[in-house]
């Protein structure tokens, strides 16, 4: 599904089909590679291959569960995705066990209660109920500084819109944080995730 119409050579937004997984978890291990959270809780003699563990796990567990999963695409080419988990989707300690056991296995159990616990104190800070969480952002290195994250994060506040959803991102780099307050976003408050600062973004229903 098209999320719009654009010509061949523009970008385009649209959910991910099953053979765009694979690309998907590619962009998304460039992109947060050097991501405080992960650099935080991930080992360091094996970083890479937990990191991919747990973006492989994760991704999949969102679109098993039927997720929101956006791809910005330049011609037939995958160049960014957004990941959105709505507001019914278990989050920290509600986690389905499954998910828990896949990515203690991958990542390292240590890795897996740090996300959880992240989760939880997003659930305690965000400001309004329902949410839907913006759990991935992430443009190809090849095509940042160009904006798409940008045009990738109007859509994702577009279908939001639409759905009358309020919605909330985790934030660790001010200039992040930046782009966000320029779609609407208010930074709400502090999570500490092991030893790291982000900052909570939260954009509520403009129809609520």
């Amino acid at each position: 599904m098209e999320l719009a119409n654009e010509s061949c050579s523009s970008p385009k937004m649209a959910f991910l089909q099953t053979e765009d997984l694979r690309v998907a978890a590619s962009v998304l291990l460039n992109a947060y590679k050097d991501d405080p959270f992960f650099r935080s809780t991930l080992p360091a003699s094996d970083y890479e291959q937990r990191l991919r563990a747990a973006i492989r796990e994760e991704l999949q567990a969102l679109w098993q569960q039927n997720q929101k999963l956006v791809g910005l695409f330049i011609g037939d080419t995958l160049v960014g995705i957004a990941a959105l988990l709505d507001h019914s989707y278990p989050k920290g300690q509600t986690r389905f066990w499954n998910w828990r056991l896949k990515m203690a296995l991958g990542a390292g159990w240590g890795s897996a209660r740090q996300w959880m616990a992240r989760e939880e104190a997003l659930v305690d800070l965000t400001p309004a109920s329902p949410f839907s969480l913006l759990q991935f952002i992430a443009i190809a290195p090849n095509y940042q500084q160009r904006g798409y994250g940008r045009l990738l994060l109007q859509a994702i506040v577009n279908l939001a819109n639409e759905h009358h959803e309020n919605l909330a991102a985790y934030v660790y780099q001010p200039e992040h944080g930046t782009l966000f307050e320029s779609q609407g976003f208010e930074s709400t408050g502090e999570i500490n995730s092991n030893g790291v600062l982000g900052r909570l973004y939260f954009k509520r229903d403009t129809a609520a």
